[in-house]
């Protein structure tokens, strides 16, 4: 895990999760709106290339899909004013060598709620190695 600062009080998340499944499976989960169902939001919606994520708590947030690299990389831009210049990303890393695969996930969080972010992010990622039975 690592963390940089962004500004006062917004820090960056990189994670890294080993998961053990196919490339094609985990790219679905990450790209699609109905993958992205499964495991991150409750409600995902597309028009173009904006998302909606809906989850039962209340929380809408919209992005735009600003980078899909097939089987490798999902990048969205929030677009709400407070969160503007943040993104939320997951690359596919699969290494030559061993062949193992990890998912890397970006994010931004609040310095106060940093380690809860983590726990989060751990928490869905937990979820979606279940849906992807990984």
């Amino acid at each position: 895990m690592q963390s940089s600062k962004i500004n006062d009080k917004r820090q960056k998340i990189e994670l890294e999760f080993p998961m053990h499944c196919s490339v094609n499976a985990l790219y679905n989960y990450i790209s699609s709106p109905s993958g992205l169902t499964e495991w991150f939001a409750d409600d995902v919606t597309v028009h173009g290339s904006k998302y909606t994520f809906k989850w039962d708590d209340g929380e809408q947030r919209d992005a735009e899909l600003v980078k899909n690299i097939n089987k490798k990389h999902v990048k969205f831009k929030w677009l709400d004013n407070d969160y503007s210049n943040e993104f939320l990303e997951f690359i596919i890393h699969k290494d030559e060598i061993t062949d193992d695969l990890a998912l890397i996930v970006y994010d931004y969080a609040d310095e106060e709620d940093f380690e809860e972010m983590v726990m989060i992010w751990e928490n869905q990622v937990h979820n979606l190695k279940n849906q992807i039975g990984a």
